[in-house]
């Protein structure tokens, strides 16, 4: 793309699209709705996949996989009578017993019929260690912005005059002890970060106006967020200042009660773990004479690094086939997982304090490391049961062909059958018939040179074309017919494309004899910081250079044509897809679009938009805004060009990327004459579905206005 475009002169004729609930909006999006209810959800097609999509999301009968707090076992069950779900807790030891007594704390469903709101509930926060009041969370119709509500555990209610929040906003609140709490308030622009966040924490005392409440911490106006909280294993008071997306200060509370920062680098994530400092830094690090690369994982002592020292114990250092590092924590053991190659890999990291040391802080520590194995190659998640009690872990195992399994493992076992006793708590039937299909990793050559995997899912000799040279043949001129193809990509935040099982992919794509491809572009975290920065900011362009590539060679290797090749994302990669289209309309057969960034002009004044400067960049800056100005899609849109059919969808509730992207890019293109363009907006429901069944509709449409397009001859009509 030109990197000359500007954005245009005068005023933008869908503006009023912006207003979330204005009468002129609110008729415009009727109005669509109605257009896409009748193209989309109105015949027997949608209606029989909703209904085998439902009862793949809400079996009437599954495990329960509960969180565990202490001596009991919280979980939100949901089905087909409780969509919303009932909030209930049984002792751990009666459900590992397999003979559960259920209580139910709150049916989420009734109270929303009660008040007259679609609740989601979002979490809760239990006080530490008694255990018997929660702070519970809840979320209109599952936009981001919460309400507050202190709900008695015994009594089994919500506590009268108790703390509570009932304006929804942008909340964090988290137990100091019994009668006080560190909230964030979200009390509105006015007091808000650009971003929409709170940038002060408060100390509320039991009883007392929240308004009232001292601030005890202040961050600035053009952070994203600020924030206090408490840590009742150690005593330990934190503060945070987010200074962009990715990067943060980290304070803690000295004994003489200030506020003192921690002297890393914002870019350098800290945590805390019995006593150690565990150091993150995102990008490379030179520190006390030695270079740590981005992505790695460090640990030292708190007390040495307070005291100066900076010989940090490398846990993780980063190869250029592999990711940064995430790590969590049991009871004695430091959990660390990263990905090679797209592979997942987990190691056990033991502090052990040497021999004759006198128990205090003094002496040398050393790191015993225990490699994680499971016997099949998977995506493994591993995470602790209950950290402050003891080392087990469930551990979620995902394919893409094979239901997904939780395994309840103890990390302290390390005898030779250990394997052996670990525990299947879940493994969901099949829900889709996967006979004949294979999973095959291929690489495309984007437009700079570089390699740029993707994953294919498919039949045998359709997903073994790829990366041939043989136009897809065989060599010898064979008749390989090419398949309808669905591609899928991110590409932004670090945030990974990973393996996992889809209901919804298996039985609305795959059983019908599609090929599903997942990209593995830059901007994402598969590969390390580095593959995420090469796309950041002004470099957006290589992310979607490294999509088409994937779709060129698709085409080329007889996997697919352009007519039979679909392109789908979400948020940012509804941006990804939506681009890509306007860039080349030509080599796509169907685009869907989901709750997407489209006007790069606006975007950081709408909803959390100004939280991702640091990410897209500055549309105010010359340099930035010219590179926006050349990809954003909702200004490179045109009247004259043949584009694929498109559905954009979003929901009015969704708090985090606003409707007004999709809402505006949609009513561009009718106004230019692209009658092919589909919207759809749920009234319900935040930056996803708000349950299960609305989900199983959502995605029955989208399936189906994929399949018409791109499916065989007489299904495209």
């Amino acid at each position: 793309m030109s990197d000359s475009f500007r954005w245009p002169a005068g005023a933008d004729p869908f503006r009023f699209l912006e207003a979330l609930d204005s009468k002129r909006a609110r008729t415009w999006v009727d109005e669509q709705n109605a257009r896409t209810r009748a193209a989309l959800r109105d015949d027997d097609g949608y209606r029989a996949l909703t209904a085998r999509l439902a009862q793949a999301y809400l079996p009437r009968e599954r495990p329960v996989i509960p969180t565990r707090w202490r001596e009991w076992a919280y979980d939100l069950w949901q089905d087909d009578q409780h969509p919303k779900g009932l909030w209930r807790r049984a002792r751990w030891d009666d459900w590992r017993a397999g003979r559960p007594d259920w209580e139910t704390l709150l049916d989420v469903d009734a109270l929303g019929a009660q008040e007259g709101e679609s609740w989601v509930f979002e979490q809760d926060a239990i006080r530490y260690p008694d255990g018997d009041r929660a702070l519970v969370s809840l979320s209109p119709g599952g936009a981001d912005a919460v309400v507050v509500r202190e709900f008695d555990l015994v009594q089994r209610r919500f506590v009268d005059g108790g703390f509570t929040i009932d304006e929804p906003g942008h909340h964090t609140v988290g137990w100091i002890d019994r009668d006080t709490v560190y909230v964030s308030w979200d009390r509105g622009e006015a007091h808000a970060t650009a971003a929409g966040y709170p940038y002060d924490a408060r100390r509320w005392v039991r009883g007392t106006p929240l308004a009232d409440a001292p601030i005890v911490f202040r961050g600035e106006p053009d952070d994203i967020s600020a924030g206090a909280w408490f840590d009742p294993i150690d005593g330990r008071h934190v503060a945070w200042r987010s200074v962009d997306f990715f990067d943060a200060h980290a304070y803690r509370l000295t004994e003489a009660g200030e506020w003192a920062r921690y002297d890393v680098p914002t870019h350098v994530e800290v945590g805390f773990w019995e006593g150690w400092l565990v150091l993150e830094p995102r990008l490379d690090w030179d520190c006390g004479g030695v270079r740590h690369a981005g992505g790695s994982l460090l640990a030292i002592r708190e007390h040495a690094f307070l005291a100066g020292s900076r010989e940090f114990t490398t846990l993780f250092a980063p190869q250029a086939s592999t990711s940064a590092c995430t790590w969590t924590h049991t009871r004695t053991m430091l959990i660390a997982s990263w990905l090679d190659d797209v592979h997942n890999r987990t190691m056990l990291w033991t502090p052990r304090k040497g021999e004759g040391s006198d128990g205090g802080e003094g002496g040398e520590w050393t790191w015993d490391a225990h490699a994680f194995d499971w016997p099949r190659d998977a995506q493994i998640d591993v995470e602790p049961v209950e950290s402050t009690l003891n080392d087990d872990v469930y551990v979620d195992v995902d394919t893409y062909l094979d239901p997904p399994e939780c395994w309840l493992a103890d990390l302290a076992d390390r005898a030779a059958d250990a394997q052996a006793r670990r525990v299947l708590l879940d493994r969901p039937p099949v829900r889709f018939d996967a006979a004949g299909l294979v999973v095959r990793r291929a690489n495309a050559r984007s437009r700079d040179g570089t390699i740029v995997p993707y994953t294919l899912i498919g039949p045998r000799d359709a997903v073994e074309a790829a990366n041939r040279d043989d136009g897809g043949d065989g060599g010898d001129g064979g008749t390989r017919v090419a398949r309808p193809c669905l591609l899928s990509g991110y590409g932004g935040f670090a945030i990974p494309n990973l393996p996992g099982y889809s209901d919804a992919l298996g039985i609305a794509w795959l059983e019908r004899g599609g090929v599903a491809v997942f990209a593995h572009i830059r901007g994402g975290g598969e590969f390390g910081p580095r593959w995420h920065v090469d796309a950041q900011r002004e470099h957006r362009q290589r992310s979607f250079d490294d999509f088409i590539a994937v779709a060129e060679d698709l085409i080329r290797t007889g996997v697919t044509t352009a007519a039979q090749l679909g392109i789908e994302g979400g948020s940012n990669g509804g941006l990804l897809v939506a681009a890509c289209m306007v860039q080349r309309p030509e080599l796509f057969g169907a685009v869907l679009c989901r709750v997407p960034l489209l006007d790069m002009r606006r975007y950081p004044k709408l909803h959390a938009g100004a939280a991702w400067l640091d990410e897209y960049g500055d549309p105010d800056d010359p340099h930035e805004g010219a590179a926006l100005a050349a990809y954003s899609p909702y200004h490179r849109v045109r009247d004259g060009v043949v584009y694929p059919p498109l559905l954009l969808t979003t929901s009015t509730r969704d708090d985090r990327v606003h409707p007004a992207h999709a809402r505006k890019m949609a009513a561009r293109m009718h106004a230019l004459g692209h009658e092919r363009v589909w919207y759809w907006e749920n009234t319900d429901g935040g930056h996803g579905s708000a349950d299960d069944l609305e989900r199983a509709e959502s995605d029955a449409a989208e399936f189906g206005f994929l399949w018409a397009h791109l499916g065989p001859a007489p299904a495209r009509g």
